[in-house]
């Protein structure tokens, strides 16, 4: 017989009223029970005149750490007491807190019961025998750490009699006397307990964690749904996976957490933003990030620096189309939902401080160049010793990574919040302070920000709230990505160890005085001249009103505004002596404002308990404002004179402003039956303003089903498996992450001809432009064992049609050589398997593991015009039919010829040659886009310790390592510092077996210098010990403490020969490299 639970015969709205409620507490007498000597010596000091008792009692818990229990009805809220205890133990405290009251007391293990005194009475007369079968059953629910538990549901097993736990996990309920009862204690994330009642009156439960979270709460498109009601692909990431993360932003922390989330790194520079991507490449030139939402509202992930990772409560990565179609237009490339923090304290505010310190090193310094004795050696050996003082140059040695990477780069972060729930309102509120210092030189970030984040029942049928952020940054910059003599990280490949930048005095080398010795400038001194900073305001806020007009009806409006203001800022100063007294001054300046609009009408209801439906439709709007201008002038005289103005011309100017507009109508239906089948249905309507008349508007759609076994009868008697689940879905979404008018034939100004200004024309238009499409199926299977071990398995093929990309025309048909074009298919067929698992569970201590492996396959199936490949020009890049939109398209080298010492490569029909030809390119077989991620960590805690690690991986990646083309150059760059592998390792004699052709042969940009990238990295451990409450009680004061101690990029197993592997660029150029950071902080609460 299918169990029934007591809850599930009453409407939601009703159900959740109840959990809001105050309860009655519990009545109950037990007498001759043993104590705790050792906790009834704790003693007590309460001084209080004209004090509710019911304020004294909850003194008296905060001091002792006693559970106290009584009925609201046995102590009347207005009744006061008069008491001076002091020194006094727990039992004397009691006796003087209830002297003249009708009022008594008994303590069982941690708990204080207290009760009215019974009244004389007569002997029980027979006719009420059935009264005395009653019996009243009070006691408390606890996790298995002994915290509380509120709202824990408490009932007589297969019947509907029963109650809930209050916020302090204490209940009370009545029912008929049966010594064969059994008590049945469940709560949402812990494993039910089935008590057999043997005539107690008290009881303490204590709940374990469950590994399944079916019952949690997860954040969808539009809403929220338990995890055990999705029909879609949903992985969630917790707040105890962000919380005091060594970053500024959260990005970091994802890496390696959810399955078929790709999270790179795209530079080690503190302010820079990782690139997410989920399940593969998509598109070929119209973006493959996915969509962000925070608080309901669209945002950049340029944004997420501003956002403190302690204000997230959690992240949602919705995958497949049944959970992300109902987003339409933007949502091919996946969707990433951010919630903000809520009040959550009950019973007064909560008030918690943070303080972290910590410092940045290289993650990886692996020096791979040239020292002074080896310099000189090399330059002897090639004949590059002409003029050269080497006596003089061996006593100078640099490590210009030392010189340009700071070992013990500061970092800071100050946190303040406050947060509260009641009945009728909940708020959190916090503020910030972070600063971090780059490990390069030249670069540094600081942040302040503020959270507010608030609702209110303003009426019984009305809710109102608002999310709020601000912050303010302040950047400074290190050049990365090119090759300059003079730029920061280009300098740690080109400078020689015997160029010293600091005189003996330890001033900085300079080309005014003739100290600096070495090409070009000094680096450190360029730095230092020409520093490039910005300033960036940043203000998103959402104020939404929810109506409740009749139960089960939500009607919801929110506005969203999503408001950034940069200013940058540019100097080189006049006392430079390259700028021979004449400096310059560039300012930029952007404007942002994105407004949405959504408006939502939600209907859920029941029919006949076994049928649940929910139905929702929408409206949505958006805006987007920008505007832009840059400015330089040159001609300053004096260092001190840094405004645009103080020059004496301009030098270069331009603005713009750019627009863009979305108008969406959506919809969605949910079906229940009985909680063992789902059915889900969306449809969304696009415009964008991005596409011609033609191709603006578009519909996606989905269909989600899923089935939970579990509810089958053929299920009832099974002890080991805790969850069964199959999903399936389908269904369509879109992409427009183009320009914003290529669609539109466009002239532009700033063209000369005869002396006048003029307009030419920029581009050809395509208004038959249109969205790109994906369809995406997906197949689960959830499956839980024991309530200790989740196993999830996951299945999908996705299909990209009308890609949107550039395609060549004839410039005789408008003269512009490409145009924007719906064209071409590629496909992602992947699987995902995740596994979480609680391998020990005991009342203090705890060890859960968790893995994560995805596979990707990317191919192109179909190009434009029936075409099999296209190669882009200005790039290289090549596109075929049947192979990876990231395949290397090169040459590929043979090795040396042992003979002579030539390099060889192969011809494109695989024969070997002495002779290179980009004719013989071939498409490798190898991807920068890597098919095999993953992630795994473990966690263990004892008492209040903690530990834990997580680990992330990608195999099977290639990147171009063009800082190694430059190293092993063979005399094409020997002027600069060379790889060590050039002295020892490149051919010099007949015979000689090596990769390194002798010295005089130029490299090309060949297979050669093509590297394996796929790493495994530990990404993050962290050590913690939260203080026992039972000491904390003591202070009166602190109701929470907890010192930790944590490390990032600790450790990198990797084949690579860069200073980081992780890149979103397949070629590595002068990248700002990944930093290892350790941090200590501690967090209190009052």
């Amino acid at each position: 017989m299918k169990k029934r639970h007591w809850w599930k015969g009453y409407p939601r709205s009703i159900r959740k009223l109840l959990l809001v409620a105050k309860l009655s507490l519990m009545l109950v007498l037990l007498l001759n029970l043993h104590v705790s000597a050792a906790a009834l010596l704790q003693t007590v000091q309460i001084k209080s005149k004209g004090v509710a008792v019911r304020t004294v009692l909850k003194e008296l818990k905060k001091q002792t750490g006693f559970y106290i229990m009584f009925n609201e009805k046995d102590i009347d809220k207005n009744l006061t007491v008069a008491v001076d205890i002091q020194d006094a133990s727990l039992e004397q405290a009691l006796d003087a807190i209830l002297e003249g009251l009708p009022l008594q007391y008994n303590i069982v293990d941690d708990y204080v019961l207290i009760t009215h005194k019974p009244k004389e009475k007569a002997a029980p007369r027979p006719q009420k025998q059935e009264q005395e079968q009653k019996v009243k059953l009070q006691g408390v629910v606890t996790d298995d750490k002994g915290e509380p538990l509120p709202f824990a549901a408490i009932r007589l097993k297969d019947t509907t009699i029963g109650t809930i736990s209050d916020v302090n996990g204490e209940f009370t309920f009545e029912f008929d006397r049966d010594k064969g009862a059994v008590i049945e204690v469940s709560s949402m994330g812990y494993i039910t307990r089935d008590i057999p009642y043997e005539g107690q009156l008290a009881l303490h439960v204590s709940l374990e964690t469950s590994v399944s979270d079916l019952n949690e709460v997860v954040v969808v498109a539009y809403g929220t749904r338990k995890k055990g009601t999705i029909t879609g692909s949903v992985s969630t990431v917790k707040a105890d996976k962000m919380e005091n993360i060594p970053a500024a932003s959260f990005d970091q922390a994802l890496q390696g957490q959810a399955p078929g989330l790709m999270v790179t790194s795209n530079s080690g520079e503190p302010s820079k933003a990782a690139v997410f991507q989920i399940r593969g490449t998509n598109s070929l030139s119209s973006g493959t990030a996915p969509l962000f939402i925070l608080d309901g509202l669209p945002i950049s992930s340029a944004d997420f620096n501003a956002i403190s990772p302690n204000d997230i409560e959690s992240i949602s990565v919705l995958k497949d189309a049944s959970s992300t179609s109902i987003y339409g237009a933007r949502a091919a490339n996946g969707v990433v939902v951010i919630t903000t923090r809520r009040g959550r304290e009950s019973g007064g505010a909560k008030v918690t401080a943070r303080a972290q310190l910590g410092f940045s090193n290289l993650a990886q310094n692996d020096w791979t160049l040239m020292n002074t004795a080896e310099r000189i050696q090399y330059e002897k050996e090639i004949g590059m010793d002409a003029g050269q003082d080497y006596d003089a140059l061996s006593q100078i040695d640099i490590n210009w990574l030392d010189m340009v990477f700071n070992n013990n780069a500061p970092l800071r972060n100050y946190e303040l919040s406050v947060n509260e729930a009641t009945e009728k309102s909940n708020y959190f509120i916090s503020g910030g302070y972070y600063d971090q210092e780059g490990i390069a030189t030249g670069s540094n970030f600081t942040r302040y920000n503020f959270r507010a984040n608030m609702e209110t029942k303003a009426k019984q049928w009305l809710k109102l709230g608002t999310n709020t952020m601000m912050a303010y940054e302040e950047i400074e910059q290190a050049d990365e990505g090119q090759y300059a003599l003079y730029t920061p990280i280009s300098a740690t490949r080109f400078m020689l160890p015997y160029w010293n930048p600091y005189q003996e005095d330890g001033s900085l080398a300079s080309e005014s005085d003739g100290s600096w010795k070495g090409t070009g400038q000094n680096p450190l001194e360029w730095m230092q001249n020409n520093p490039l900073t910005y300033k960036k305001y940043k203000a998103i806020s959402t104020f939404f009103a929810e109506l409740s007009p009749v139960e089960g009806l939500v009607i919801r409006s929110q506005l969203g505004a999503d408001f950034s203001h940069t200013t940058g800022y540019m100097q080189s100063f006049p006392s430079y002596s390259p700028n021979n007294g004449s400096g310059s001054a560039g300012r930029n300046s952007s404007d942002i404002l994105n407004l949405t609009i959504t408006n939502t009408v939600n209907y859920r209801f029941k029919a006949d308990d076994i049928h649940a439906f929910n139905f929702m439709v929408g409206q949505e709007g958006v805006d987007y404002h920008s505007e832009a201008f840059q400015v330089v002038s040159r001609g300053q005289t004096n260092d001190q004179l840094t405004n645009v103005s103080s020059g004496t011309r301009a030098s270069s100017w331009g603005d713009s402003t750019s627009e863009y507009s979305y108008m969406s109508f959506f919809g969605r239906g949910e079906y229940n039956y009985d909680s063992r089948y789902f059915v889900d249905l969306s449809v969304r309507s696009d415009a964008s303003s991005r596409f011609g008349k033609a191709g603006r508007w578009a519909t996606f759609w989905s269909v989600g089903l899923m089935w939970n076994m579990m509810q089958e009868n053929f299920m009832a008697n099974n002890k080991w498996l805790s969850n069964a689940q199959l999903s399936l879905s389908t269904g369509t979404s879109g992409n427009s992450a183009i320009p914003n008018y290529d669609h539109l034939a466009l002239v532009g100004g700033g063209l000369n001809y005869g002396g006048e200004s003029g307009i030419a024309p920029l581009q050809r238009g395509n208004e038959s432009l249109g969205w790109e499409q994906l369809w995406v199926s997906n197949l689960a299977l959830h499956l839980g064992f024991l309530n200790r071990i989740n196993l999830d398995v996951e299945l999908y093929n996705k299909r990209t049609t009308n890609m949107l990309m550039e395609v060549p025309v004839s410039m005789a048909d408008g003269g512009f050589g490409y145009r924007w074009d719906n064209v071409g298919a590629m496909v992602n067929r992947g699987v995902e398997v995740a596994v979480n698992a609680a391998v020990l569970r005991t009342k203090d201590f705890n060890w859960n593991v968790n893995a994560n492996i995805s596979y990707n396959h990317n191919e192109i199936t179909e190009l434009y015009n029936g075409l099999d490949e296209y190669e882009i020009s200005s790039t290289g890049t090549k596109f075929v039919v049947g192979h990876s939109a990231n395949e290397f398209y090169i040459n590929r080298y043979a090795g040396v010829n042992p003979v002579n010492g030539d390099a060889l490569w192969y011809t494109k029909d695989g024969e070997i040659t002495n002779e290179y030809s980009e004719s013989d390119k071939v498409m490798i077989g190898k991807s920068f886009t890597a098919p095999w991620q993953g992630g795994f960590g473990t966690a263990l805690s004892w008492k209040g310790l903690t530990l834990s690690g997580q680990f992330s991986w990608v195999w099977d990646r290639w990147m171009f390592n063009n800082d190694r083309f430059f190293e092993e150059s063979n005399g094409l760059y020997a002027a600069y510092n060379q790889s060590e592998r050039l002295l020892y390792d490149r051919w010099k004699n007949p015979g000689d077996l090596t990769d390194i052709p002798r010295h005089g042969v130029a490299p090309q940009m060949d297979s050669r210098f093509l590297e394996d990238a796929s790493f495994l990295r530990l990404k993050n451990v962290s050590l913690s010990y939260s203080l026992p409450e039972k000491y904390l009680a003591k202070t009166k004061f602190f109701s929470a403490a907890r010192v930790y101690a944590q490390g990032q990029n600790l450790w990198t197993l990797t084949k690579f020969s860069g200073l980081d592997p992780e890149s979103t660029s397949n070629v590595y150029k002068a990248q700002y490299p990944a930093s290892r950071q350790f941090t200590l902080g501690l967090e209190v609460s009052f």
